[in-house]
């Protein structure tokens, strides 16, 4: 089984199991949790897989994604530009800003997958269907072979999004069947069209445990382990780690990591510092789903050996563990922005967090 392929099946199977699990959590004892902030109305989370194709630039011939395609999604309801509260929408529409992972399956060639930020515009139907109107800039990064070189690269393009939500409020309030439309259009690169079906969340104005609520901003430090894969094909998995410090400003933060990548014994034996600025969303009392990115000054020392300033994106689950401790899931994509040597970094940890 592929790497991208047990990426995407994972995350997806992550991504369910918290949104199934949400009506479940609302019934915990709550009376050990530091205090509560509300998350913001109409905030949304969804996961969906699905089938497609790619086709267009460099490709001879339609070429499927052999049902690996699949999505993960979340983000707050904004009102953009006034428009709902001037008045200037239909009523029953609303504008949310999504924060996208997105896995295109795996054409012959194209191992393609990337993060969007889309604007999302949701217009209601009728009491049990929603229908949703989404675009925004893609940053997708594609191993592939050109002229007998293994690259893997990087664009930016735009993804277009259409959704049908199907209510299941009698089951749980906010839950919907996700039945959606995905177009990819980069240019210098192949197209894409995807059919994914999924399950959503809306979270409304559910009360859920913030990491610093209080206000205080307090330090939180973190120790994470678990394994790379450099985005080439040949080199296997290895052991990575970091140290982070994290703090908390309401729905976002900021952090300063230590990572140690490891050695795959012929690309990649990089180390180095990052900085990511992330955005926090709740999902109930005890998790919450965030997305960061940022520089990541590395050295590798079977490149040049000389340090780099590289980019981080992460995903990164999180879930409340009680006494100022937080266990966690981190998804991370080292981007070198020279077609080669990127990796994964797939790693657990526990933060514990210092009051100043």
């Amino acid at each position: 089984m592929s790497k991208k392929k047990n990426e995407a099946i994972c995350s997806f199977a992550l991504a369910c199991t918290f949104l199934c699990w949400h009506s479940l959590a609302l019934a915990e004892d709550v009376t050990t949790l530091p205090p509560l902030a509300p998350a913001p109305d109409n905030s949304y989370v969804s996961a969906a897989l699905g089938n497609g194709i790619l086709y267009g630039t460099s490709l001879d011939t339609q070429k499927p994604m052999r049902w690996r395609a699949a999505e993960i999604r979340f983000g707050p309801a904004i009102d953009l530009f006034g428009l709902a509260a001037g008045g200037h929408l239909p009523a029953g529409g609303s504008t949310r800003l999504d924060y996208v992972y997105y896995n295109e399956g795996h054409p012959d060639n194209n191992h393609r997958d990337g993060y969007a930020a889309q604007m999302v515009y949701r217009q209601k139907l009728h009491p049990d269907f929603d229908l949703e109107l989404g675009a925004g800039p893609y940053f997708s990064m594609n191993r592939t072979t050109v002229n007998g070189t293994e690259i893997d690269d990087r664009r930016l393009g735009g993804l277009f999004s259409v959704a049908l939500l199907a209510r299941l409020d009698q089951l749980s309030p906010g839950l919907s069947i996700r039945l959606a439309y995905n177009h990819v259009l980069t240019p210098g690169a192949p197209s894409s069209d995807a059919f994914l079906v999924g399950i959503g969340k809306e979270l409304g104005a559910t009360h859920v445990n913030a990491p610093d609520a209080g206000g205080d901003h307090g330090l939180w430090l973190a120790a994470l382990g678990g394994f790379a894969q450099t985005n080439q094909s040949g080199p296997g998995k290895r052991l990575s780690y970091a140290l982070e410090a994290k703090k908390y400003y309401g729905p976002w933060a900021a952090s300063v990591s230590a990572i140690e990548e490891g050695d795959d014994g012929v690309r990649v034996n990089r180390h180095g510092i990052a900085a990511e600025g992330w955005y926090v969303q709740p999902i109930t009392e005890h998790w919450d789903i965030s997305a960061g990115a940022g520089p990541y000054l590395a050295v590798n020392q079977r490149d040049s050996g000389n340090w780099k300033v590289n980019g981080l994106i992460s995903l990164q689950v999180g879930h409340d563990l009680g006494k100022g401790f937080r266990g966690f899931a981190d998804f991370g994509r080292v981007v070198t922005f020279r077609n080669k040597n990127d990796a994964d970094l797939m790693t657990i940890g526990i933060m514990k967090r210092f009051d100043m």
